[in-house]
């Protein structure tokens, strides 16, 4: 059920790679992988970092995290929190659009939300 939502998310991405499906203690729910890319180990890794911000927004009373992206000269992560427990992250070549990526994955968390 949540495979075919994040299918969705990157086949409608220009440059998606992959998207995942994850808890922030880094258990992964599932993923779709459209080109050779390890989205397990990136949404391990980077959980730590959503776990971070989420703390630091919560001690500075800014506001509940919502989105998160990180650029690198190869990939575009972008993140985006469905509930308390659990994040999606779709990865993009550097050239990805990735305004679009941060559209379709605000859309896709309330789809999301009614698989729960």
């Amino acid at each position: 059920m949540f495979k075919e939502h994040l299918k969705k998310l990157v086949d409608n991405v220009d440059g998606a790679l992959a998207a995942l499906l994850m808890e922030f203690d880094g258990i992964q729910v599932e993923n779709y992988i459209k080109e050779d890319l390890d989205i397990k180990t990136l949404g391990v890794e980077f959980s730590q970092i959503m776990i971070h911000v989420k703390r630091t927004a919560s001690i500075l009373e800014v506001g509940n995290l919502e989105e998160l992206m990180i650029k690198t000269d190869d990939k575009i992560i972008v993140f985006r929190v469905v509930n308390n427990n659990y994040f999606i992250a779709v990865a993009l070549d550097a050239d990805g659009n990735f305004g679009k990526a941060r559209f379709v994955t605000r859309l896709t968390v309330p789809r999301m939300l009614e698989e729960f």
